[in-house]
């Protein structure tokens, strides 16, 4: 019931951006707004005329350049500042680059001519709720013609406005769980215990609840004591998302005498100002979009959180997250940036921030900023991030200096928590021709992943190559499939594990679907041509390792493969001994 509501307020918003007048997909539109990443950058039309500016401003909003974009529009409006469909075009890149004064320019001129323009008197709705101007706000919305976006935004912002003079006003609000929750967090906020009670029983009463839902349905519980029923609803949450660190504070504090202090824990009693509340409406509203993959709108309502609430963390991530997304890494990186050390998941943020400047090209600064955060903070997670860096980049000595570090800094046991060190490191090791460390990382990280699919396929894999516990070796590969039947490189490491055992009828099927799942990857490739000789089809062997050594120019079995097409598979161990050597 309430994505229908999103689906039509993103198509309503997005065909604004478009300056369309027909109905179109929501999915078209967000195309018309966006290049592919692999598709060529033409060069800016390097023209002061309006057709130049014009064409600039889309090739810049393509790229989701939206203040860009917008700086050309500007000048094109200098001279044409009369024009609606450029103002309307304008006002929605300023609100989807966080320019709040520059759309509610943009929304006052666009509403003396459209009156009833329901996106540019959300704008100014929002922005009079900015500035504490309640009643000014509640008659824009009020202006707002009614519709399924209206019908559904509307109440609850003007429920925040109401509740700035201490009233609880909740009519307009219907059956959905975004209306159930905002009705409690006005309760909560006007400490109105009964109506708290109320909210909360409709919210669970919904039916079948996500994730979030049921977590906000527990939060309305907790705050009225009923702990025991938010407790159930937790436990059910943590069962599915067992890494959901909230959950798990919730959880720990709940269980102590008289629930602890919960409440500190509680969302409903971190809201402190009617906008706060309503920066929580917008945050609602772009988190569904974003779900929806509905980019551009949910740019517009998260910077309308964050106008509303520039300290609301959650905005921030989601507008990061968008900004990703769309290729935007530097703009998501200052999102990232500003996230206060305070905030539970700061680390957390900032090692994600390393990551993001290491996808943009800036290798050195990520390294930079994560080698901060170990000595800055003694965070080892950072180090072994120092560490997957390097083996990304198949620096391996690099990646073995940090991850040995790491293990340095934790102690002489490894516990659980930093399983996949011991993966990470195994893998650095295989690579680096040390079988015996990297079969000894394997093992110990199964001890904490005993069904990790891809830990059961290197350690088996490892085996199977070198001719090694090939019973073993099976039985791991096996149950590595059962995990991921469509994995090309699992089902290869089947078939290989069965050549090697002389099982070439058995290998030979999972050999060539790994070859139909993964067509272009040389050691499959290789590995099928192997299996094409020992079953006798000389022809389809040669076919196999020349397209190996095709997709594998360089690659470091190129005197093998050329040694299969001259010979076959008689003489080899030579050659292997060779390149060993």
């Amino acid at each position: 019931m309430i994505i229908k509501h999103f689906q039509i307020f993103s198509l309503m918003s997005l065909l604004l951006l478009s300056g369309g007048a027909q109905a179109v997909r929501a999915d078209e539109t967000e195309d018309a707004v966006s290049t592919p990443a692999s598709v060529p950058a033409p060069v800016l039309v390097q023209s002061e005329g309006f057709a130049g500016k014009y064409l600039s401003s889309h090739f810049a909003q393509s790229r989701h350049d939206w203040s860009t974009a917008n700086h050309y529009l500007g000048d094109i409006l200098t001279g044409d500042p009369e024009n609606i469909e450029l103002i309307r075009r304008s006002m929605i890149l300023a609100m989807g680059s966080g320019d709040l004064a520059l759309a509610v320019r943009r929304a006052e001129s666009l509403t003396a001519v459209e009156t009833e323009n329901g996106l540019a008197l959300m704008i100014l709705g929002v922005s009079s709720m900015v500035a504490g101007q309640m009643g000014v706000a509640v008659q824009y919305l009020d202006r707002m013609e009614p519709g399924d976006m209206t019908d559904f935004i509307k109440p609850i912002l003007k429920g925040w406005a109401a509740a700035a003079a201490g009233d609880l006003y909740t009519e307009g609000f219907n059956e959905t769980t975004i209306h159930n929750y905002h009705g409690g967090l006005l309760s909560a906020f006007l400490n109105k215990t009964e109506d708290i009670t109320k909210y909360a029983d409709a919210l669970i009463g919904v039916g079948s609840l996500s994730n979030t839902d049921a977590e906000r349905a527990a939060d309305l519980l907790a705050v009225l004591g009923r702990l025991q029923e938010a407790t159930i609803l937790y436990e059910g949450i943590y069962a599915i998302d067992n890494q959901n660190k909230s959950i798990a504070a919730k959880l720990t504090e709940i269980q102590k005498d008289g629930g602890g202090n919960i409440r500190d824990l509680v969302e409903a009693f971190q809201v402190k100002t009617p906008q706060e509340g309503a920066a929580m409406v917008m945050y609602d509203m772009a988190y569904i979009l974003y779900q929806e993959h509905s980019d551009s709108s949910a740019k517009l309502f998260t910077h309308m959180a964050l106008a509303l609430n520039p300290h609301m963390v959650d905005a921030q991530l989601l507008l990061a997250d968008t900004l990703t997304r769309n290729d935007r890494f530097e703009e998501a990186i200052s999102q990232l940036s500003n996230i206060p050390e305070d905030h539970p998941s700061y680390l957390a943020i900032q090692r994600h921030a390393a990551e993001l400047l290491s996808e943009a090209g800036h290798h050195e600064q990520a390294l930079e900023k994560l080698n901060a955060l170990f000595v800055e903070h003694n965070d080892v997670e950072s180090l072994i991030r120092v560490g997957d860096l390097y083996r990304h980049e198949e620096n391996f000595s690099g990646a073995l200096n940090a991850y040995n570090k790491a293990t340095q800094h934790i102690g002489d046991e490894i516990p659980e928590k930093y399983w996949y060190l011991l993966y990470a490191r195994g893998m650095v090791y295989e690579r680096q021709g040390d079988w015996g460390s990297a079969e000894s990382d394997f093992k110990a990280a199964l001890v904490y992943r005993p069904n990790h699919p891809y830990l059961l396929n290197y350690l088996g894999y490892g085996w199977a190559d070198q001719g090694m516990n090939l019973e073993e070796s099976l039985e791991l590969i096996k149950r590595a499939v059962a995990l991921r039947p469509q994995d090309g490189y699992i089902i290869d490491s089947l078939g290989w594990a069965q050549y090697m055992m002389g099982n070439y009828e058995e290998a030979l099927p999972n050999l060539e679907r790994a070859s139909q799942l993964l067509p272009y990857d040389t050691t499959i490739n290789d590995h099928l041509g192997d299996v094409y000789w020992r079953a006798g089809r000389r022809t389809e062997a040669r076919f196999q390792w020349e397209r190996a050594l095709n997709y594998g120019e360089g690659n470091s079995i190129q005197e093998k493969l050329e040694h299969k097409l001259r010979f076959g598979l008689e003489g080899l161990e030579q050659v292997k001994q060779a390149g060993a050597e």
